[in-house]
């Protein structure tokens, strides 16, 4: 009967079937430590998504500049809407700041009224 084992007579297979043997239990045993590393296994899903969200943020940048170019080549405003367009963006970039303040002011505002209310 041959069961593709070395026979108990050569101790150099014997010896050589036992180390082959280690080095795939070793495998095993790495592989299910690295599937009960949950730590491990979060962070690298953390960071896969956070690659896939800068690549899906750099592409929709890409797809919005190719569009403002298509835009800017298909349509050339003209008189007073370029002037009014110009002004309110000019004006955007002027008040960015204190708008931003006045929105933070507003919400502060807002959550104090909610607690007070709540007492």
């Amino acid at each position: 009967m041959t069961s593709g084992l070395p026979s108990p007579d050569d101790p150099e297979e014997l010896k050589a079937a036992i180390e082959q043997t280690r080095e795939e239990l070793g495998r095993t045993v790495e592989q299910l430590v690295a599937k009960t590393d949950v730590k491990a296994r979060a962070q690298a899903k953390a960071t896969d998504l956070t690659q896939r969200a800068k690549d899906a943020t750099s592409q929709m940048r890409r797809q919005a500049g190719s569009a403002r170019k298509q835009l800017a080549g298909s349509y050339q405003a003209s008189g007073p809407l370029k002037q009014a367009v110009t002004q309110g963006i000019e004006g955007a970039r002027t008040y960015r700041k204190p708008l931003i303040i006045a929105v933070g002011v507003l919400i502060a505002g807002a959550v104090a009224v909610r607690i007070w209310t709540r007492r």
